[in-house]
């Protein structure tokens, strides 16, 4: 498992803005940041429940998914 960011939703503007089209949503490269932060700006139609909309978290990445999941329980 690899810390991958932790993603900050919100509702205002910020600097370096990238838009995300197939997702519905704008961000903030992390890689740019010491901290991987990611800035995340939900578009008004995204599909995505209200908790992912305002509550931070911290993503991680893994080789296989099935396999973390499993391990995980």
């Amino acid at each position: 498992m690899r810390f991958h960011h932790i993603g900050i939703p919100t509702t205002e503007s910020f600097e370096g803005e990238i838009d995300l089209l197939h997702l519905k949503m704008t961000v903030s490269d992390h890689e740019d940041n010491l901290y991987g932060i990611q800035w995340q700006w939900y578009w008004e139609d995204a599909p995505y429940p209200e908790l992912v909309k305002t509550v931070p978290h911290v993503a991680f990445e893994v080789n296989d998914l099935q396999k973390a999941i499993e391990e995980s329980m």
